[in-house]
């Protein structure tokens, strides 16, 4: 607040291991070779799931997984008209989705090791990361939690994935909402850096559009804010 403060919560995906089906297990190998499924996921700024979509193959890119979502699932959490959902530059910034600037410092381990913001649009990407770390925090309580999504695991099959997934979300929302104090969450809440799974290396891939128009707009919204929040900061330029 005040710069974000029609942010409703955060965007993205994060890889499981699975056991591909034997007649197509190609579609399934991800970025490291090994098969995988991409789950979609969005929370609200309480670190609470609100949606989740299981079991695309791993090698599908994280934009495409927001476009059959956006327009097909009919339970997709559109966020309303002038709120809109944080992302990062693996996906485009479209209305009602904020994205960073690109070919600017963006993740907080960059910053960690090269300084801070120097201009406008750093500092920007820096705010914007630091908020939109939530959803990161928020795989991080639930993998803490749940040791079965942990790689050591054996591989299920996709429909199994899909009811563990289902579950232990479900689960997490559950003690979100009924405990006071819980381990995993009181750490998560406070952590400032988490893993970096590698999306700078798919930011400049072509992305499927999941909105017509509208673009345009919000980059026009994101120029708004970062004028704004230059303006109540001293930077060194």
């Amino acid at each position: 607040m005040p710069f974000f403060e029609d942010c409703i919560g955060a965007l993205d995906g994060t890889h499981l291991p699975v056991r591909p089906p034997s007649d197509n297990p190609e579609p399934y190998r991800g970025r490291k070779g090994e098969p995988t499924i991409n789950v979609l996921a969005i929370c609200n700024m309480k670190m609470r799931f609100i949606y989740a979509y299981v079991g695309v193959p791993g090698r599908a890119h994280d934009t495409k997984v927001l476009t059959h979502c956006a327009t097909h699932e009919p339970f997709f959490p559109h966020p309303p008209d002038g709120k809109y959902y944080l992302v990062d530059s693996g996906y485009p910034t479209r209305t009602g989705y904020l994205g960073p600037h690109r070919r600017t410092r963006y993740h907080l381990d960059q910053f960690a090791r090269g300084g801070p913001p120097t201009n406008s649009r750093e500092l920007f990407n820096r705010r914007h990361a630091s908020l939109r770390s939530v959803i990161e925090r928020t795989f991080g309580v639930w993998k803490a939690k749940w040791r079965i999504l942990d790689r050591k695991h054996p591989k299920y099959d996709v429909i199994k994935w899909v009811k563990i997934v289902t579950a232990t979300m479900a689960l997490h929302n559950f003690i979100r909402d009924s405990s006071d104090e819980d381990r995993d969450f009181t750490y998560w809440e406070t952590v400032n850096e988490y893993e970096h799974h590698g999306d700078q290396a798919v930011e400049e891939l072509e992305h499927t559009p999941y909105l017509p128009s509208g673009d345009r707009a919000m980059e026009i919204r994101r120029d708004a804010i970062t004028e704004r929040i230059a303006r109540g900061s001293r930077l060194p330029y």
